[in-house]
């Protein structure tokens, strides 16, 4: 079977189902990172069958999810975006958002 490597930004990665099948993906704070992308490897099948019903979701339009069929073109990809945020990065406690206060 031929496998696809993915790239996710999300620092807890992400759980993909096709029907009763679940495929967890590495995120940003597994072991395998490149430019702040867990990489994991897929089956293309189910890697195709899960992009096809979910090419519409902004992560995947965006690019946080995104994969490969060669690993060395997932891992230059991750590393073009190494400065991409995902949004769910940690907050500077020296530079709190808009109208929410330090605790005193």
């Amino acid at each position: 079977m031929s496998k696809v490597t993915v790239g996710c930004r999300f620092p807890n990665g992400l759980i993909l189902t096709v029907g009763k099948v679940d495929v967890a993906l590495n995120g940003s704070n597994s072991s395998t990172v490149i430019g702040g992308h867990g990489l994991t490897e897929v089956d293309a099948g189910f890697w195709d069958a899960w992009l096809e019903r979910n090419k519409g979701l902004s992560f995947v339009r965006n690019g946080k999810v995104f994969a490969h069929e060669k690993a060395k073109n997932t891992k230059a990809e991750a590393k073009e975006k190494a400065k991409e945020k995902s949004g769910l990065e940690q907050l500077d406690p020296n530079k709190a958002p808009v109208g929410i206060k330090a605790a005193e």
